[in-house]
């Protein structure tokens, strides 16, 4: 099996130390269940959670993704002329209300990956 690479590894949500597991318990359709989060790796057992409240960090993260998309709201708007701020405010909130379930993912994803302190084992790469 081809090995995957830091940053595919990453957008697909798979474990920082084997790349291979999910981390999380449920495909992102399952929109009920979008923040149900393997305690381990399924492939590798590795504890997804390093520490207890480690992912409260992650809340940096999605204030980041949040700011970041309301700059790109606010430029987009903006370049179609005389927009009113309730145009702004719908737009913006509207957006991250419905992006909720990749906020709060991807927030995880990358403060385990970035700060988790998981290193890559190749030796795990392969399929079990």
């Amino acid at each position: 099996m081809q090995e995957r690479n830091y940053l595919t590894a990453l957008l697909q949500g798979k474990c920082p130390h084997c790349r291979q597991g999910n981390m999380f318990a449920y495909p992102l359709r399952k929109l009920s269940k979008f923040n149900v989060m393997n305690a381990t790796c399924p492939h590798c057992g590795i504890r997804l959670e390093p520490e207890p409240g480690f992912y409260q960090g992650a809340m940096y993260v999605g204030y980041g993704f949040t700011i970041a998309f309301i700059t790109l709201v606010s430029l987009v708007l903006y370049t179609l002329g005389d927009v009113s701020e309730w145009h702004y405010i719908g737009a913006s909130v509207g957006g991250m209300a419905l992006l909720i379930p990749l906020n709060y993912r991807y927030s995880r994803m990358v403060y385990l990956y970035l700060f988790g302190g998981i290193k890559y084992d190749r030796r795990l790469s392969q399929t079990k």
